[in-house]
């Protein structure tokens, strides 16, 4: 009788390394694709995040820079300038001391002085005589209270005529962790402010806020053509000579060319790498975080203007 075995032949040794060190090379290459597409992810959104910010930064900018130096609809005599600057005697008025003046500063921070408290960048001061269609001011609030007061008083609303003064500046919050875009309205009378809203925080994600103003260097023709010479940031000390200053005549100012620097609501989403940004005129903003960052810049025309 004749018996036949089939004997089975196992892996070797060498064989079974080589298995496993191809596996390892899949494996690896696999995380590596997984890892890649999981940065570009998080990178692509903190781009999102700061592209939106500035998108409705920009829009909401410019609803109201459009709208200065609207004059009364019903009252002829009644007229505002788009702009208020700062007086060149701070004791001839409150504008200085409740922050609601236009202020230049000097940009030029990192990662680190950006968190501080205080201003970054630019304070923006816009007026403007409220029709009966649109008496609010850029926080949305219908009224104001006292300059002094403590919160506790009700609002008196704000009526056809009354003038409004709306600032716009940035500031970091603590309580957040990021810089906010900050409006607060305020009841103006040409010379000193007798009423206020709260300040609000109007767009989170916003480090910076630097302005230019389109002069014009001589008075409008006949045609009413305006003829902007020159983008120039206002003056840091108001009380310098006029031919000293940026901005020389406020009533010749046209148009602003606003910049602003958006981040990122999230804070990993980048290289730690050293990245310049440059707003309007400012000292450039150096960061090596690894935060999105991105600076949008557009020129919005007044409309109203005498």
């Amino acid at each position: 009788m004749n018996n036949n075995y089939t004997f089975s032949r196992a892996f070797t040794l060498i064989e079974l390394m080589i298995t496993l060190v191809l596996s390892l090379m899949i494996t690896y290459a696999i995380a590596q694709v997984l890892i890649s597409s999981n940065r570009t992810s998080v990178t692509s959104d903190g781009m999102s995040q700061s592209q939106e910010t500035g998108r409705f930064v920009m829009s909401y900018l410019a609803n109201h820079i459009r709208g200065a130096g609207l004059n009364s609809t019903s009252n002829k005599s009644n007229t505002s300038a788009a702009f208020v600057s700062c007086p060149a005697d701070p004791t001839t008025s409150n504008l200085a001391e409740n922050n609601a003046c236009i202020e230049e500063n000097g940009g030029g921070e990192d990662q680190d002085s950006i968190t501080n408290a205080g201003i970054h960048g630019d304070r923006l001061a816009l007026s403007r005589i409220a029709p009966d269609d649109n008496l609010v001011d850029c926080t949305g609030s219908t009224g104001h209270r006292p300059i002094d007061d403590n919160g506790t008083t009700p609002l008196t609303p704000y009526v056809i005529d009354d003038r409004i003064l709306n600032t716009f500046w940035v500031e970091f919050d603590e309580n957040t962790n990021l810089s906010n875009l900050m409006c607060q309205g305020f009841l103006f009378n040409g010379v000193d402010v007798i009423g206020s809203s709260p300040a609000q925080a109007i767009a989170n994600g916003v480090e910076a806020l630097h302005l230019l103003y389109g002069e014009a260097l001589t008075a409008l023709p006949p045609s009413g053509e305006r003829n902007i010479n020159r983008y120039v940031p206002a003056a840091v000390d108001p009380s310098a000579p006029v031919v000293a200053r940026e901005v020389q005549d406020w009533d010749r100012v046209y148009a602003v060319k606003a910049s602003v620097l958006t981040r990122s609501l999230t804070s990993f989403t980048n290289s730690s790498t050293l990245r310049r940004y440059i707003l309007a005129n400012a000292a450039p903003y150096d960061m090596t975080d690894s935060v999105s960052r991105q600076v949008f810049t557009s020129t919005f025309v007044i409309n109203n203007y005498r």
